[in-house]
């Protein structure tokens, strides 16, 4: 039981965004992210890209066939 809560705070929830302006990341500055890219991100760093315009939300894309 306890195992499982420690899993449930590890675990972020992970969301797709689609990059508007070229960036570097906060983190480490020799990773760029560059216009048009899609990338994932926890969903808190990604909310604060967007909330930046550096970036906007993407739907997961659903198989085909």
């Amino acid at each position: 039981m306890e195992k499982n809560k420690t899993q449930q705070k590890t675990e972020e929830k992970k969301v797709s965004i689609r990059v508007a302006e070229d960036f570097l990341d906060k983190n480490d500055t020799s990773v760029r992210y560059e216009r048009g890219s899609v990338v994932v991100f926890d969903a808190e760093r990604a909310a604060d890209v967007v909330a930046r315009g550096l970036a906007e939300y993407v739907e997961p894309e659903t198989p085909q066939g």
